[in-house]
């Protein structure tokens, strides 16, 4: 049964009989709901969103196989096809993060408004009942989610593969707590990256109304602002503690502590107070550190000791919750500053 312009139900037979086709009825609306929008959104979306998800869904799924079969075999020594390498598959695995970041940040988001603007349709779509603000709402909350949920279902899995390597090995353990794929795959701390890979690129899809141009810096600022904190911040996260021990010329007090779980941040040479001390470049001149006469230079020159600054391995777990601050916290600023600018702006 359909509905006439008039609003008289008839049946499809008298729509035949009257030589006119069924057509499916019109529907009419009063306001576009949540729903609407939220189904709008999948319907542009749904491409990449899907090939992400069906990606970061295998290898979660191939990760936590992995782990089910090392941990009910009791050890990792297998191969996959008879070809890949349990512990050689894990690394491979444990770097699949290392791409979702980029995608969401200049794939899924970048593009969100700057398309809109580009192609103009935003004068349509914002100037009937739905506002600027509502439309937004509805991408981030369905988009946002989603990312965040990827990232950290991923780094979960991750967790739980590298979990049952480690326990199954005897005398390495291969995964070490600040090794930067096992630190950075707690998914506390892959749904900070997803949060600020979403935020920075469509603050940067707002701010510059270009696809291209909020692409490549959404891709080139999430990768700097991840080397950045990795390599300037996360080593300070707290002080770091420092051992001393006498100087030898073939001292390896860096490389024992490479042995436990401790990461070494920095190392060098200090005087008999433990002050330290510029290496003396000019005691080399054979290149046999061993030689006594360079020991002597060495020693006559103040160096009386080795240090090494380290973060003990206990310390990862706080780390990572810092590292999750560090990025969820401009994450929310960023997408507060898209909203007010996109609020102040969307007049056409």
């Amino acid at each position: 049964m359909t509905t006439d312009v008039t609003g008289t139900d008839v049946t499809d037979a008298d729509a035949t009989a009257a030589g006119t086709t069924a057509a499916a009825p019109p529907v009419t609306r009063s306001a576009v709901g949540w729903r609407d929008l939220a189904w709008l959104t999948w319907r542009q979306h749904r491409g990449g969103i899907g090939a992400c998800a069906l990606v970061v869904a295998g290898a979660a799924c191939l990760a936590l196989a992995l782990a089910a079969h090392i941990t009910a075999s009791g050890h990792s020594r297998h191969e996959l096809f008879g070809v890949f390498d349990y512990p050689d598959l894990a690394q491979v695995l444990t770097l699949t993060p290392l791409l979702l970041g980029p995608v969401v940040a200049g794939f899924w988001t970048a593009p969100l408004l700057a398309r809109e603007y580009e192609q103009r349709t935003h004068l349509v779509v914002w100037s009937q009942d739905v506002t600027a603000v509502r439309w937004l709402t509805g991408k981030v909350v369905l988009l946002g989610v989603l990312a965040v949920a990827l990232a950290a279902g991923l780094g979960s899995s991750l967790v739980v593969l590298m979990d049952s390597v480690n326990a199954t090995s005897v005398d390495y353990a291969p995964f070490r707590p600040f090794e930067s794929q096992v630190f950075e795959a707690a998914p506390q701390v892959q749904a900070a990256y997803a949060a600020f890979a979403f935020a920075l690129g469509l603050a940067l899809s707002a701010l510059t109304r270009r696809t291209v141009v909020s692409m490549g810096l959404a891709l080139v600022g999430f990768a700097f602002a991840r080397f950045f904190v990795a390599a300037g911040w996360r080593p300070h996260y707290r002080e770091p503690e420092r051992v001393l021990e006498p100087y030898v010329a073939d001292g390896l007090l860096y490389s024992r502590m490479l042995d436990d779980d401790s990461w070494v941040v920095d190392s060098g040479y200090a005087d008999a107070a433990g002050d330290e001390v510029d290496f003396p470049r000019y005691c080399v001149t054979t290149g046999q550190d061993v030689d006594p006469a360079y020991t002597k230079c060495v020693t006559d020159s103040g160096v009386a000791q080795h240090y090494a600054d380290y973060q003990p391995g206990d310390r990862a777990a706080a780390f990572q919750w810092v590292e999750s601050a560090v990025f969820a916290v401009p994450a929310a600023a960023l997408l507060v500053l898209v909203f007010v600018w996109v609020r102040r702006s969307h007049r056409v």
